[in-house]
């Protein structure tokens, strides 16, 4: 009996010092969380600093409900300030508990030139929180602008170090907000922003023939514009997977084709799970034109190879093998050895996915992304050594970020393949760089040396 009773005291003790761990570890994250950083030792990092002050100090908890304040942003000598007012961002950015550091959406008073951006009103701070490099969206963007540059329209982003209230955020990104506006996504005349998304709560939502979650994006509307700009998505759908679509009135007459390719080549690069025309897919119509423009390109946060999941089963290319014009491509490719895996630098991804599936049935848009991918594919390699730079000139900016977050080498979701051996912002852009350099190397191999063997 008194063995027992020892055991017991022993048990007790344990949990006992187990929950005092534990909650050691929460109060030293709290108060780390809560660390002093200051302007003037962020303005050695070298980045903008935007400083938000809300009016008496109010916390922005929601998405829907702005909350008004004042702004200033200070790039070297130079300060702009202004009245403004903030609301949260974001989907599982904002949502989800385990990405403590949140996005918002910056709506100034009057339309500003910031950093050297077109002027506009609407900005996206970017938390990149599901990113250890915060690197991803940048280098996205930068590939829209450099090497696959055929989209109407993309955003820009530049990285700024952020302080609300007089409190140190982070390391974030301004952006250009993805909406129908001058100086963004324009039309001469009618036309009208759409996106693929899974999330709920938008203004006006509806589902295509193949079972697609449409939303009209962007502009405003009445409800009778909403109708009939629904009607074009599903009408163009239809055409897509009908019987004539290769003809002179199929989907080519009405397709852009370079923003298709364009789009496609970006995707499939960054192996972009969500591009799976699951969520963040935009496209845009314009009447004045009567095409459908793919673009612009976002959310890349867990694309390069920043997944753990797996997006389809292993008999995925079984229904691609029996197509003719797939077989010319590819027809030194072993599908059975190449993983879809989104963090696997080998295999395909997106051409297995939607429209993309029905597309890559015609040789003629597989010919062009072929041509596109031979003409890109010098800047392509050497964007890669731009991003290392990038990494560089933020290594210092990123350290102070994960001090204050924690996210390098914890298990916060997404858990890339060796998270928890990487324990510093650099070994996370190494991860990153190195993922981009061998996808080249296979989607080089599959794409330039068939040509070549052709030509």
């Amino acid at each position: 009996m008194s063995v027992f009773k020892g055991i017991k005291r022993y048990s007790v003790g344990f949990v006992f010092l187990f929950v005092l761990l534990s909650f050691g570890c929460v109060l030293a994250f709290l108060l780390s969380s809560e660390r002093e950083v200051t302007f003037e030792s962020c303005k050695k990092l070298g980045l903008p600093i935007l400083e938000l002050s809300t009016n008496k100090n109010k916390e922005i908890t929601s998405k829907e409900d702005y909350v008004k304040g004042d702004f200033t942003l200070t790039d070297s000598s130079v300060v702009l300030t202004g009245k403004c007012k903030v609301r949260g961002h974001g989907n599982s950015t904002w949502k989800t508990t385990f990405t403590k550091k949140k996005p918002y959406l910056l709506k100034l008073d009057r339309e500003e030139n910031l950093l050297g951006m077109p002027a506009a009103r609407k900005w996206i701070l970017m938390a990149n929180s599901c990113d250890r490099s915060m690197l991803r969206n940048f280098y996205a963007e930068h590939l829209t602008h450099n090497v696959w540059n055929k989209m109407r329209w993309n955003p820009q982003s530049k990285f700024i170090t952020l302080f609300i209230n007089g409190k140190y955020r982070g390391l974030y990104s301004i952006t250009e907000k993805v909406e129908v506006e001058k100086s963004r996504v324009e039309f001469e005349g009618e036309g009208f922003l759409a996106e693929i998304d899974s999330h709920s709560g938008r203004p006006y939502s509806f589902s295509s023939p193949t079972g697609l979650r449409f939303h009209i994006r962007s502009p405003k509307s009445t409800e009778e514009n909403y109708k009939i700009w629904a009607e074009k998505i599903t009408e163009l759908e239809k055409i897509l997977y009908s019987e004539n679509w290769l003809k002179k009135d199929g989907y080519k007459k009405y397709f852009d084709m370079d923003s298709f390719v364009d789009w496609y080549l970006l995707s499939e690069f960054s192996k972009n799970y969500d591009a799976k025309f699951y969520n963040s897919v935009f496209m845009n119509y314009d009447y004045s034109q009567d095409k459908l423009f793919m673009g612009p390109a976002w959310d890349h946060d867990i694309a390069f190879g920043n997944s753990g999941e797996s997006s389809t089963g292993s008999n995925s290319y079984n229904s691609l093998v029996s197509n003719s014009a797939w077989i010319q491509m590819f027809r030194v490719f072993d599908f059975s050895k190449n993983s879809t895996m989104p963090s696997n630098e080998e295999g395909f991804l997106i051409n297995q996915s939607s429209w993309y599936h029905r597309l890559f049935n015609d040789a003629d848009f597989v010919n062009a992304v072929e041509k596109r991918w031979c003409e890109t594919r010098l800047e392509l390699k050497s964007s890669i050594d731009w991003l290392k730079e990038q990494g560089e000139l933020l290594n210092s900016a990123g350290e102070l970020n994960d001090s204050v977050w924690h996210i390098i080498g914890s298990a916060i979701w997404p858990r890339a393949p060796g998270y928890r051996d990487r324990k510093t912002y650099k070994s996370e852009v190494k991860y990153l760089t190195d993922w981009c350099e061998r996808r080249f190397e296979w989607m080089d191999s599959i794409f330039y040396q068939k040509t070549s063997v052709n030509n």
